[in-house]
């Protein structure tokens, strides 16, 4: 009884050690990513921070100014929708060919395949953070925001993240296998932009077509992030965030059952 006593403490110890190591290589690889994107200077972070911060200001403009898209603070409501969808598409593109590419690395390095997929995606969210604190700073000065939106912003930001890693852990798998899975991501993320209400509230689209828009799984993830922040009500963000962490882990239970077919071959073909 002693001797199966120590076995299942021994094996819980190896566990968390061999968390801890992963824990550590995700950070240790997010950590390069980030020095390597940033170039080790300041001027390289804010050349990184110029992509989405332009796109948003020539958006904002275009569809407030010229467009002329009747909707209340649009500033604060093109940010909670188009900086979440930038992360969303950075991470799908970049992600998808992560396995295929760090093949080489896989072989010759003991690291989960995740490790390098997770690092990934912890570099686009601080990424995604940086732009978003950049941009929401002086948007404060001239349009008010509720401050319990912001305090409860982790938990939309948890089922974001859940939900990217799964869909990216699925094309990830994908693309070992099926070559031309990044050039069909890259063009239907082209097309689902304009069918996900990013730059336009959902009241924009007609009723009939308004319950494909609901089964879209990137507004499902975005909505959260939107009802936290825009005319938060606590209803209707309770009904997003359950929507969406049904939505998250849907995808990642078909991540892991995908993932769980396939990681036996994967090694024979990155």
């Amino acid at each position: 009884m002693a001797k199966s006593s120590r076995m299942v403490h021994h094996n819980k110890s190896m566990k968390v050690s061999s968390s801890k190591v992963i824990l550590n290589q995700i950070f240790q690889l997010a950590k390069a990513n980030l020095k390597s994107r940033y170039r080790k200077t300041f001027a390289g972070f804010l050349w990184v921070m110029m992509n989405p911060i332009i796109l948003y200001g020539v958006q904002s403009q275009v569809f407030s100014k010229f467009l002329k898209l009747n909707v209340p603070n649009y500033y604060v409501f093109l940010l909670t929708g188009l900086l979440p969808w930038i992360f969303i598409v950075q991470s799908m593109e970049m992600c998808t060919p992560i396995f295929q590419s760090s093949g080489s690395l896989l072989k010759a390095f003991p690291a989960h395949p995740l490790v390098y997929l997770m690092a990934q995606l912890v570099d686009n969210m601080v990424n995604f953070l940086a732009a978003f604190i950049l941009i929401l700073i002086p948007i404060l000065t001239f349009q008010p925001i509720d401050i319990t939106g912001l305090i409860l912003l982790p938990i939309p930001l948890f089922t974001l993240l859940l939900g990217v890693l799964s869909f990216a852990w699925i094309t990830s798998t994908a693309q070992v296998f099926f070559g031309d899975t990044r050039y069909l991501v890259s063009f239907g993320l082209s097309i689902s932009f304009f069918l996900t209400p990013i730059f336009y509230p959902i009241d924009f689209v007609p009723e009939r077509f308004r319950i494909f828009v609901e089964l879209n799984p990137f507004y499902r993830l975005i909505a959260p992030f939107r009802a936290s922040i825009y005319s938060l009500d606590s209803e209707h963000f309770l009904n997003q965030m359950g929507l969406a962490a049904i939505y998250s882990f849907s995808l990642l239970f078909f991540a892991i059952i995908f993932w769980k077919r396939k990681k036996n071959e994967l090694y024979f073909y990155v």
